[in-house]
């Protein structure tokens, strides 16, 4: 299966094995929650994806590389004590908690969340003398003397020998008390979680015409060729921090990230002739509006004419041009709702506790919610967004604090009803920018249409669009008419690129002896 539904799959099962009865007893038994075991290529997103699905699942998260670990830290270590048999005092070996376990115990005690999941990377890998330990770890959840708490999920992930020279192969009798979930990479899923993490453009156009270059290995000339999801997405952090710095991007740099020598300077090459695209074509005025007569018409024409990959990378600045805009539209929407959300419970606060006055109150209910936020990210059981719009949601609150002592707001409830003006100022912002946004899409759609008509590269734009969550979520509560008037062409879209998929993969197999070519 694909990552996103490996993800599907866990959080399937940490619902199914956190579920209680009346009496509150997990309906299955512990006997019968097998371990979860993902194995797949490296690279490919295993551990981001059990990290998500804690977040999703509002559960704690222990995380673990257990390569990094010994005996001893894993299974505890010695302590002689005397126990009696039979009449006789006898001295008998124990061991401490585990670090492991301990540390399960500690993410309870700090977030009081009783259930989560304890995640072990890189299981296969452990050197011989640990290996005993890991085998009766999932098979009977402990870690020398200590079993894992009822509540907690243990999953692991490691990558198939024929990735890592290292890696063991498990035994029938460990893989029969296993959830084995087998990973394979797929582009297009991918692709939509490239969307939201903001990867560069000339990676996602250069992929999307070139899907069989996403994940390579490959033995050449003695040494093993690789590229995978990992290398792409580090690549392009550096790419955009090289363009933000003014530092020139050069094939050496490539090949620090893509490890695959015709793979890499093909993409240096079509990442040349992306930023050479960039200067030809303006799409940030298209998007904004102040691209027009002459200059809109000769742009529109060279377009028409374009080979492929150029119509692939204009695409992309339309994309990236409206994410930009579109991201930081719903980001601001979050926030807004979060900070009403932390208003109203504020109100409630005051209406339930005595507080000497306004500062008190922010800043006693600051203080807690600070403190639970950083908790709540120390233990993996919030999202980096949601984490980012919390600390922007507290710092927006701390501020208004000194802005309503400074205007001499003593009391609460004057303090609170001039927070609640504020409040209210924000949303008529956030109208005129929606506005303003779906006007760039009609701008970008017809720039399409009258250039490529409304054919298969709309539908690609059109499916690229659909596919950014961010993007799904605006277009939900603001319905574009450019979207509307192509609905079909977007349903068709998405049945041709299913199909293309398919002969992708085909291809891929033929093509692994020359990776760059062409697909």
């Amino acid at each position: 299966m694909n990552i996103q539904q490996a993800k599907e799959e866990i959080i399937h099962t940490v619902k199914i094995y956190t579920e209680k009865n009346e009496e509150g007893q997990y309906v299955i038994p512990a006997v019968h929650q097998r371990p979860v075991l993902l194995m797949g290529p490296p690279g490919i997103g295993k551990t981001a994806i059990i990290s998500q699905a804690a977040e999703e699942c509002g559960v704690a998260l222990v995380a673990y590389t257990i390569t990094h670990h010994t005996r001893q830290s894993a299974v505890g270590l010695p302590v002689v004590i005397t126990k009696e048999y039979g009449g006789k005092t006898v001295s008998v070996t124990e061991y401490t908690m585990s670090e492991i376990i301990a540390s399960v115990y500690e993410a309870i005690e700090q977030t009081g969340i009783q259930e989560g999941i304890l995640f072990i990377d890189e299981i296969n890998c452990v050197s011989e003398t640990l290996t005993p330990t890991i085998l009766q770890f999932l098979q009977n959840k402990t870690f020398g003397t200590h079993k894992v708490p009822a509540g907690w999920i243990i999953a692991a992930a490691g990558n198939p020998p024929e990735y890592n020279r290292s890696a063991r192969i498990f035994d029938i009798v460990t893989m029969d008390r296993v959830k084995n979930i087998v990973i394979e990479e797929d582009f297009p899923v991918w692709k939509a979680y490239a969307l939201q993490r903001n990867v560069h453009g000339a990676i996602l156009s250069y992929l999307s015409s070139k899907t069989q270059n996403f994940y390579y290995i490959e033995d050449a000339r003695g040494d093993r060729e690789f590229v995978t999801a990992r290398g792409w997405e580090d690549l392009s952090v550096f790419l955009q921090a090289y363009e933000r710095m003014n530092v020139p991007v050069t094939a050496d740099m490539i090949r620090e990230y893509i490890h695959a020598e015709k793979i890499a300077l093909d993409f240096f090459g079509y990442y040349m002739t992306y930023l050479n695209y960039r200067q030809t074509y303006t799409m940030d005025r298209v998007l904004d509006g102040t691209l027009a007569g002459e200059e809109l018409s000769a742009q529109k024409k060279l377009l028409a004419g374009a080979p492929p990959d150029e119509c692939y990378s204009v695409i992309q600045m339309l994309l990236d041009g409206l994410a930009l805009q579109i991201r930081g539209h719903e980001e601001k929407i979050r926030l807004e709702t979060r900070k009403n959300e932390i208003f109203a419970q504020i109100r409630d606060l005051a209406s339930r506790e005595t507080h000497g006055g306004c500062d008190e109150l922010l800043g006693g209910f600051l203080e807690k919610f600070e403190r639970s936020v950083r908790l709540k990210d120390e233990h993996r059981i919030i999202t980096e967004k949601d984490r980012k719009t919390e600390e922007k949601a507290a710092y927006y609150f701390s501020s208004e604090q000194y802005r309503l002592r400074s205007m001499g707001i003593r009391e609460a409830g004057a303090g609170l009803d001039e927070l609640e003006k504020h409040l209210a100022l924000q949303k008529d912002v956030l109208f005129a920018e929606a506005d303003s946004i779906s006007d760039a899409l009609e701008r970008a759609v017809s720039f399409l249409e009258d250039s490529l008509g409304r054919g298969e590269m709309l539908g690609y734009f059109l499916t690229s669009l659909a596919m950014d969550p961010d993007a799904a979520s605006f277009l939900s509560d603001h319905p574009s008419g450019a979207v509307l008037r192509n609905r079909a062409l977007l349903e068709t879209a998405d049945e041709e690129y299913a199909l293309q998929r398919q002969i992708e993969a085909l291809r891929a197999e033929d093509e692994k002896q020359d990776p760059a070519e062409e697909a």
